[in-house]
């Protein structure tokens, strides 16, 4: 009954549902089961067994060679003692001076350089060793970095040199060492005996690589992320005192311009759902805020909805700048809506100084330098350059002499008043009409007080005599100022400019701060230039967040102490949320995101998930040495034992995540109705959390790898360094890094 009124109702839904179920139960039946059993009774088995033999791989040590010690813990413990007396050397300069801190930082710094060189050494000398494996590494590495190259070419700007050098070079150089290794190798080990110290180094040089990769092809900060505007705003401005006709007019003009322009860009006139003009607005478009100005006129074209676009509406914002440059008379900007709280401009420069007059000037030199940059392409993707000046505004100036006036008897108030009457006008009294009241003003006709000639003949009334007004005072015609701004009760003009569609506004605003050096050097004494907007509130933004980190990571690291008892596993779980951060990192880099708000959040995020893992592995494998087993296999069991949930915690969140990051949208109930799931990839919300899910994703994969490779590695190299110091301080234990390592009859290292 319920399948009959369900098809009566829709037969579309009818024919999904009868035809879903009973695939959905084979599908179950002939695959899906049997893959679970095959994965439950033969996969994850032979995985986990894998895994315990990586494992051993990885614990695995030869100290019978000349120097074990020395060579495989040189690198490590030069860098580690590099980076404190670096530390050490800070501290010490910022309490006692530079000269006592200049004693740490010296062979602090040198010590790093020689920790680092040595770590890039090993690295390379565990690539050699990995022959064929490496080479399949670059070569993997290098496939997906000519994927991520392939999809940047398809964007609007131009691939860096840089960036293809950057990318290429690193997959080229493992495959090279590699290639050398398979060719030429014959021994087992080169420097390094130790695995776990192999493993250590590599990753450090890992970390080393990618951090040189960002610095080499960086990505960019921003504030918030760019989305595709859902709606398009043409701010057209004129000359400051025009009137509502004259406005009207170039909000016209601009309005044809426009209309040309969509003509003829099929695509782009889709995307524009309406147009709506406005003419005598306020100055802020996102609040009304201000009073109304008839020389300001606004056009808004409110877009479709991002499914239904055949171009991005990034892309039709672009085309609208291009189209409707050079209208006579009139002053352009061009802005979108933004997602997240309101900013500022990425470009805004506040210019403070004692006289305003040198101020005008410094801000209109600022303004023309910055104007010639973005024509010019000099700032590529600079837009919108303007000041918030307002000198254009009409004034009549009456200059009044005072000592002819006095001859005539009149005094300033006298003439003042006069010509205020003949051309604002007086209350000369009220009329009533029921309960309306209007004011009765007598002023000149308009003919007589629209030009300067018609109010040079103005006469003074006093006792009885006419006295012409130019006889006591002198009138001009000139401008003055529309607005006037204060900052902390000092004078302040502002230049601004935007960053067009595609271009980081951080990057923009340091071409800015580059042309603009020389001429800020060169400042009258007593005059600032100060990068406020929306990188004033970035820096606080991003200066509280980090903040928040620090604390965080502090109050975990407490609670750790307090439950393992121990300082070691704590800082080996921190150890490996800082490392984290370069799995972060390398996401950016590939999927070439900027660093901004929203992948802060997510660094926050990701720093709660990994220590949740690692406190589950580190707390296992205590609680088996507890319970006797020796700490070698007692790291492999632990090992072997957390790693279905470690890996089914990553996997959960990163696929949860993955519709977030990637926009993957599928409407169901257009499948079940009209049989169209409306499959969509991407979407306005993607482009803001994105980053936020790249970061947690990225973060979280490499951070899986760290849990189940190097932790353990870490945990058994801190242990071995605990038990030595216990034998150095004669502390009976029987599991001394000395008595644990003895060189067996192959001359392999037993555990």
């Amino acid at each position: 009954v319920s399948a009959l009124i369900l098809g009566l109702s829709n037969w579309r839904t009818l024919v999904v549902v009868s035809t879903a179920i009973p695939l959905v139960y084979f599908l179950h039946k002939l695959i899906l089961k049997r893959m679970g059993e095959w994965f439950m009774n033969v996969g994850l088995p032979s995985f986990i067994e894998r895994y315990r033999d990586m494992l051993n791989w990885m614990l695995d040590r030869d100290y019978t060679v000349k120097y074990a010690l020395l060579r495989n813990s040189f690198s490590l413990s030069a860098l580690t003692l590099g980076v404190v007396m670096l530390i050490a050397g800070g501290v010490v300069s910022s309490t006692a001076g530079s000269t006592a801190g200049f004693v740490l930082l010296v062979p602090g710094g040198l010590l790093t350089i020689v920790g680092v060189l040595a770590t890039l050494i090993h690295t390379a000398e565990t690539i050699y060793l990995g022959g064929r494996r490496s080479v399949r590494v670059g070569l993997i590495f290098g496939l997906l970095s000519l994927a991520i190259l392939s999809l940047m070419s398809l964007g609007t700007k131009d691939v860096a040199f840089s960036t293809i050098l950057t990318l290429m070079a690193f997959p080229f150089v493992i495959s090279i060492i590699g290639l050398a290794g398979a060719t030429l190798n014959t021994r087992k080990h080169l420097i390094l005996t130790d695995n776990r110290s192999s493993l250590m180094n590599t990753s450090l040089g890992a970390l080393f690589g990618i951090i040189f990769m960002f610095a080499a092809a960086p990505t960019g900060i921003e504030f918030f992320p760019e989305t595709d505007p859902q709606q398009v705003r043409v701010t057209v401005t004129g000359q400051l005192g025009m009137n509502i006709d004259a406005s009207n007019h170039l909000a016209t003009v601009a309005q044809q311009r426009l209309a040309m322009l969509l003509d003829s860009n099929k695509e782009s006139e889709k995307n524009v759902k309406n147009m709506l003009i406005n003419v005598g607005v306020s100055k802020d478009a996102n609040f009304r805020g201000g009073a109304p100005s008839p020389e300001r006129s606004r056009i808004t074209l409110n877009m479709i909805d991002y499914e239904h676009r055949d171009e991005t509406s990034t892309e039709t914002l672009t085309k609208i700048r291009a189209g409707l440059q050079g209208i006579p008379g009139a002053e352009l900007q061009i802005s979108k809506d933004r997602k997240g709280p309101p900013t500022g401009p990425p470009v805004n420069i506040e210019i403070s100084g004692q006289e305003f007059s040198q101020i005008v000037q410094i801000t209109r030199d600022i303004k023309q330098i910055l104007r010639e940059a973005s024509e010019t392409n000099e700032i590529p993707g600079l837009v919108d350059v303007a000041d918030n000046l307002d000198t254009g505004r009409p004034e009549l100036l009456v200059h009044i002499d005072r000592l002819r006036a006095a001859q005539f008897g009149l005094s300033t108030r006298d003439i003042a008043s006069t010509v205020r009457a003949a051309v604002n006008g007086v209350e000369a009294g009220k009329y009533r009409d029921g309960d309306d009241e209007y004011d009765i003003v007598v002023r000149l006709r308009e003919s007589d007080r629209s030009s300067l000639e018609s109010l040079n003949n103005l006469t003074i009334l006093e006792e009885g005599i006419q006295v012409p007004l130019v006889a006591v005072a002198e009138l001009k015609v000139s401008s003055g100022l529309g607005s006037i701004t204060r900052l902390d009760m000092d004078r302040v003009a502002t230049v601004s400019g935007n960053a067009a569609p595609g271009f980081n506004g951080q990057a923009i605003l340091a071409q800015v701060q580059r042309k603009l050096s020389e001429y800020e050097r060169a400042l009258p004494v007593g005059y600032n230039l100060s990068y406020t907007g929306e990188n004033e509130q970035q820096a606080e933004s991003f200066s509280f967040l980090t903040v928040v980190l620090m604390v965080g990571i502090s109050l975990i690291f407490m609670i750790m102490v307090a439950q393992f008892n121990r300082v070691s596993s704590p800082f080996i779980i921190m150890v490996a949320v800082g490392f984290s951060l370069v799995g972060v990192i390398l996401g950016l880099i590939l999927t070439r995101t900027p660093f901004g708000l929203m992948t802060f959040i997510g660094v926050i995020s990701l720093a709660g998930i990994v220590v949740n893992n690692n406190i589950v592995l580190i707390d296992y494998t205590m609680q088996l040495q507890a319970r006797g087993m020796n700490r070698h296999d007692a790291i492999i069991e632990a090992g072997a034992t957390r790693l279905r949930p470690v890996l089914l915690t990553a996997l959960t969140t990163i696929l949860g995540l993955i519709p977030l990051t990637f926009g993957i949208n599928i409407d169901f109930v257009g499948l079940l109705r009209d049989l169209n799931p409306n499959f969509q990839f991407g979407s306005e919300n993607t482009q803001f959390w994105g980053p936020m899910g790249t970061a947690i994703i990225s973060g979280l994969g490499f951070a899986t790898f760290l849990t189940l490779v190097i932790v353990p590695v870490m945990y058994s190299i801190f242990d071995s360094a605990a038990n030595q110091m216990r034998h150095v301080f004669g502390e009976a234990s029987g599991d001394s890094f000395v008595a644990e390592v003895v060189a067996d009859q192959n001359g392999n290292a037993a555990r």
